[in-house]
């Protein structure tokens, strides 16, 4: 009689398992042979102020040669996606941790995005490296928090940022006038040494009335005599033939009153203007954590300290050797109060042979900060730059000084950062954007020689059966050579069988158990018992009736 074999076995549900797990593939692109056809591109991207008009012939907008995007546009996207409000999670597209990204979008920024397939999920975080040449090679590295580090700055010279109370940057005035200062201009910034170039934006105070207000902050107020704290800055000033002076940093010129108001019953804070004297006069009277200011005569100038608790004060001054008009640049000026002894530091070189005490007592008062020209008070016209002014509340060491005024071209640490761009993972963007000229040539980073590498993340997942077969099933061979097409008159022997045709009776020596199938291949089927998955065996492994049989079917995916 025929035998019906049986194939289909249940899979329990605890007999499936998937587990998840990251591979990391490697990619390379450099700047030979680049082409867009691998899905890579690079962009440039320029800041403009002015917004595109569509159809304007009249205005003309830089574009990128490997696709005619504009570059005006490219900048705006970047700035949208990533910088525009850079810790704000419902506003930046990625990186929003501000205790571990610096995030920053100068006027001009280099970007290569990377297509799905070359990316994956994402970039694997610490996976970016790139060599770029541009008449010298300089190197970045991602530090796994989407920071992209220059490896020629060494970050262990800097100043404490953490101690770092107060920092005054232009970088993001783009304007050649920017409208938070009144009557100050924004001008090019400080110049490199080892190449000369100009780096970043500077504020330039140039008339009577030129000065940036800082409200007054109880931050302030730790500038006296036993309180450990440094005040520095980069300053470009012009000597004269002429004695002048004029101030440079300052807490004086207002103070803050409350006053009551009858009308209303109510106490109102108002500042009123003090008249300040000049840099080289005599502060005794004056209550002043700090003035700062330059003086100049016969083309040689020299800078100036003072500090007083309104009825005795300090003046020391810088050397008048140390700077002459055929020496007119971008110098650092650092004032260092430490133990008592306060000094002036000229590009990390104590300056001039005078030094001292500020006077005991507290020089601390409500006065806001004045950065340039005095609001009243004894002055000339000032002709000042001023940039990147950092108030410390300790003293910095002759380490972070030198790193302070270090403006070098390639090694330069002048914005206490290596950082110069970033890596957005998710997005597959790399960002190159800083206000150091090494890293933008005009034409970008990616506008020269370059070669970067990053690891692309992919979540493989691997499916594993437990095929469970009884010792009393599945013992019947389903190969149609197993089977035979009986006579109509008669039995046949079992040499008759061999030469009959197949069909649905099993022929007698697969039914004396002495002959066992083997097993070749497992199917996987859904509940509508649709083949979903074959898998081969490597061999043929005999199926056997006296023990139960135990498969493990692997898939990835």
């Amino acid at each position: 009689m025929p035998i019906t074999p049986t194939v289909f076995r249940p899979i329990r549900s605890n007999d499936f398992q998937r587990r998840a797990f990251k591979a990391y593939k490697n990619y390379r692109i450099t700047s030979v042979a680049f082409t867009t056809s691998s899905g890579h591109i690079h962009h440039n991207a320029i800041y403009q102020k002015l917004p595109i008009n569509v159809g304007d012939t009249a205005k003309t907008y830089p574009i990128n040669a490997l696709d005619g995007t504009n570059q005006h546009v490219v900048w705006h996207s970047l700035n949208h996606r990533y910088y525009n409000r850079p810790y704000d999670p419902s506003n930046s597209a990625e990186l929003t941790n501000e205790s571990k990204v610096y995030k920053n979008l100068y006027t001009s920024a280099s970007c290569l995005i990377s297509p799905y397939f070359e990316v994956g999920e994402r970039i694997k975080p610490g996976s970016v490296n790139g060599t770029f040449t541009n008449g010298h090679v300089y190197n970045l590295n991602d530090d796994s928090n989407g920071n992209l580090l220059d490896v020629a700055i060494n970050s262990s010279n800097f100043a404490s940022s953490s101690r770092n109370i107060y920092y005054m940057s232009f970088n993001k005035e783009f304007n050649s006038k920017s409208s938070n200062y009144p009557n100050v201009s924004i001008v090019d910034g400080i110049t490199t040494t080892g190449m000369s170039l100009v780096s970043g934006r500077a504020a330039r105070f140039n008339s009577t009335n030129s000065h940036i207000n800082i409200k007054h902050d109880n931050i302030f107020n730790n500038f006296n005599r036993h309180d450990d704290w440094t005040i520095s800055f980069f300053t470009k000033v012009t000597p004269t033939s002429d004695p002048v002076h004029f101030p440079l940093i300052s807490k004086g010129g207002t103070s803050q009153t409350v006053k009551f108001n009858k009308r209303t019953g109510l106490y109102k804070s108002e500042s009123e203007i003090i008249s300040m004297t000049g840099i080289t006069g005599s502060y005794d009277n004056i209550r002043t954590p700090f003035v700062i200011g330059f003086e100049s005569s016969n083309n040689s100038g020299s800078w100036h300290f003072q500090s007083s608790n309104g009825s005795n004060s300090l003046h020391i001054s810088s050397s008048m050797v140390n700077y002459k008009a055929s020496d007119s640049d971008w110098k650092h000026i650092a004032i260092r109060n430490s133990a008592s002894l306060c000094q002036i530091f000229v590009d990390n070189n104590l300056a001039g042979t005078t030094s001292g005490s500020i006077p005991a007592g507290s020089t601390a008062n409500m006065s806001d900060i004045i950065i340039g020209s005095f609001i009243s008070g004894s002055m000339v016209l000032p002709n000042s730059d001023l940039a990147e002014i950092r108030f410390y509340d300790y003293a910095v060491n002759s380490t972070g000084l030198s790193s302070l005024s270090n403006r070098n071209y390639l090694s330069g640490e002048l914005y206490q950062t290596n950082v110069a761009g970033n890596v957005f993972y998710r997005n597959g963007e790399i960002v190159i954007s800083s206000p150091m000229p090494k890293y933008n040539t005009g034409s970008g980073a990616f506008g020269n020689t370059f070669d970067v590498s990053y690891k692309g993340t992919h979540t493989i997942y691997e499916n594993e059966v437990l095929v469970r077969i009884p010792k009393d099933v599945c013992n019947v061979s389903m190969n149609p050579t197993a089977t035979y097409t009986p006579g109509t008159t008669n039995i046949l022997t079992q040499e008759e069988q061999s030469y009959a045709l197949p069909g649905d009776h099993r022929k007698t020596m697969f039914n004396s158990k002495h002959i066992n199938p083997y097993v070749t291949t497992i199917g996987l089927y859904n509940d509508k018992a649709q083949l979903v998955a074959v898998s081969k065996l490597a061999q043929p492994i005999q199926k056997r009736d006296d023990i139960d049989m135990n498969f493990i079917v692997r898939w990835d995916y």
